[in-house]
């Protein structure tokens, strides 16, 4: 998909939206509710007569996961990393992806809880590469080994930017199959206690 998404940064934005609907699956009614916009404004905007605002614009970058860069035909890549507010969504959205898994460790805890040159609070995030519940774990492995080795040779000096710039586009070309959200059934109270009985069992936590 991410190919896809490269080659389409210079089409039109009334393209763009109707590409963004596709790939979400949803009907120009389905896709205008999903994005709070009455319908005859989202066929105005996919048919090319009537432009969104600014405002619409940002909306519509949110909630479907681009930047707006890429939204305005100024990047290649639909996302933008510039604040740590796109860190915030970024994290959210990777760990509600179906096919990729980690474990987060938060080491805070320090021996008279001082912190010291051996003891440094620290978070990890750990991609276990055979995690059969998720099959892209292997990939994201060596994604980030190459990126360490690649990071690694640029500050080095081994390499300049645009060889580690290089490394990096093949990767995202050679990467491409989709990712798919997690999905969470609608549950009672009544069953949603019952499942987290049935989860503390099963991690002997009760």
């Amino acid at each position: 998909m991410t190919d896809k998404l490269c080659s389409l940064h210079s089409l039109s934005l009334w393209l763009l939206l109707k590409y963004l609907r596709s790939i979400n699956k949803k009907t120009q009614k389905e896709f205008a509710e999903f994005l709070g916009i009455p319908q005859p404004s989202m066929s105005a905007y996919e048919n090319g007569k009537n432009n969104p605002t600014i405002d619409v614009l940002i909306d519509i970058a949110d909630k479907c996961s681009v930047s707006l860069d890429w939204l305005a035909g100024r990047s290649d890549y639909t996302f933008s990393l510039s604040s740590m507010r796109d860190f915030v969504l970024f994290m959210y959205e990777l760990a509600l992806k179906k096919e990729i898994g980690f474990k987060i460790i938060v080491e805070d805890k320090f021996p008279n809880d001082i912190e010291t040159d051996e003891y440094k609070w620290n978070t990890k995030l750990v991609f276990y590469g055979n995690d059969k519940d998720h099959p892209f774990n292997a990939d994201v492995c060596n994604i980030l080994k190459e990126l360490s080795d690649n990071l690694f040779d640029l500050e080095s000096y081994s390499i300049t930017k645009e060889q580690f710039d290089s490394m990096k586009n093949k990767s995202v070309e050679y990467y491409s199959l989709p990712l798919t959200q997690k999905e969470f059934e609608e549950l009672s109270r009544d069953e949603i206690l019952k499942k987290r009985i049935e989860y503390l069992k099963e991690n002997n936590l009760l």
